[in-house]
């Protein structure tokens, strides 16, 4: 098998061509469902390979396509997210966004082209292949539930799909180093508004009115001790309020006090103890004569990656040249665990070097990761079929 890394005259050009590819998606990103000229350059590209067959995903944006082997066998998906951020780039790159206000600050469109190249490879040896490959680039990883709704289309029922496997770029990692484990691997990201009503009245009097602001402030501090005290030490969780709003002047006391957040967590049973006790919290404010209006707006679950997956991803990665770490369990959410809902499935990190941080303006990519991973993701899910048709 060659090695990942060992380069030929036409692993050269492959490497070069998907360099090329890259640029056009970083100098073109586009938001949550609005990908449609990313869309339609995925799909274009996907038509110029021989063996690689288009399928309608069903949903406005984003592409589904698949490679069927020779032989009959297992049924195996690759996903890539597409969608950028709302960000100003600041990377300085010859090949920045031309989208003013819109970048692909979370290597999206590296995630896009490793999946290209991957289908490439794939298509080339599908002769040998016994199995089905099929290749999901998803929208709206960002914002509004991509995932979720590409699980509604019903693509995993029609086509049979028996596992599913991605990449992510890691920043601060270096080329040739992946990041993996099984079990936990991101957290649920779950949404919350509360609104707290009092009565307002003039700041020189508080005594006539009822005051939210201190009602805010209370809680804010209280729902730190949610973690500190109501959750288990070998349990992993976060709140964090990241909005406070209340008031329209110096010298009135306001009629109520708003604050929203976010939640993270792994384990379903701390995520509904989170929920039950910020409740409990606005319940006894009710009790002092405050109004309370609570929204839970749940995200996707926690990614929890398939530990024999995960084990084959580590072993190949190995044969191939990369240096593999354990991945921590991290606070940062991703949609991908929709589809380990259903079925297995395994998400790794992959190296491209010291930079900025993700969703950072200055953020890029070392594009020599870049047909390794495509390499390499090629390999997995050759391996994975493989791995299937044995058990």
């Amino acid at each position: 098998m060659m090695n990942v890394n060992e380069m030929k005259p036409a692993d050269l050009e492959f490497k070069e061509n998907l360099k090329e590819h890259f640029k056009w998606f970083h100098r073109h990103p586009e938001l949550a469902m609005e990908e449609r000229e990313t869309t339609r350059k995925i799909k274009e590209m996907l038509s110029e390979i021989e063996g690689v067959e288009l399928l309608e995903l069903g949903l406005p944006t984003g592409a589904l396509a698949r490679i069927v082997g020779n032989a009959p066998g297992p049924v195996i998906a690759i996903r890539a997210d597409i969608d950028a951020l709302p960000i100003t780039e600041a990377s300085e790159l010859a090949h920045s966004s031309e989208n003013a206000g819109r970048m692909h600050a979370c290597g999206h469109d590296f995630h896009t082209t490793a999946l290209l190249g991957a289908a490439a490879l794939l298509a080339a040896q599908r002769e040998s292949l016994s199995g089905t490959v099929m290749l999901l680039f998803q929208p709206a990883e960002e914002a509004k539930h991509g995932g979720e709704k590409v699980v509604q289309t019903g693509i995993f029922k029609t086509y049979g799909i028996q596992r599913i496997l991605a990449l992510h770029v890691r920043s601060g990692m270096p080329v040739g180093t992946i990041g993996i484990s099984g079990g936990p691997f991101s957290a649920a990201v779950d949404r919350f508004v509360i609104k707290i009503s009092g009565k307002g009245c003039h700041g020189s009097a508080p005594q006539d009115g009822l005051d939210p602001i201190p009602a805010a402030a209370r809680l804010i501090g209280s729902l730190q001790e949610i973690v500190s005290r109501g959750i288990s030490p070998r349990e992993s969780a976060v709140v964090s309020v990241t909005r406070v709003t209340s008031g329209t002047s110096w010298n009135i006391i306001p009629e109520s006090a708003e604050l929203e957040g976010t939640v993270r967590s792994f384990a379903p049973a701390v995520r509904q103890t989170i929920v039950e006790s910020m409740e409990k919290k606005l319940n006894g404010l009710q009790a002092e004569g405050y109004q309370t209006e609570f929204q839970w707006l749940p995200g996707c679950p926690a990614t929890n990656n398939d530990g024999d997956l995960a084990e084959l991803i580590a072993q190949t990665a190995l044969n191939n040249g990369f240096t593999v770490v354990p991945q921590h369990p991290e606070m940062g959410g991703e949609d991908f665990s929709c589809y380990q809902e259903l079925i297995p499935g395994a998400l790794f990190h992959v190296g491209i070097g010291d930079t900025f941080p993700l969703h950072n303006a200055g953020f890029s990519a070392d594009l020599s990761a870049l047909a390794p991973a495509a390499r390499l993701m090629a390999r997995i899910a050759v391996e994975t079929i493989a791995d299937d048709k044995e058990g």
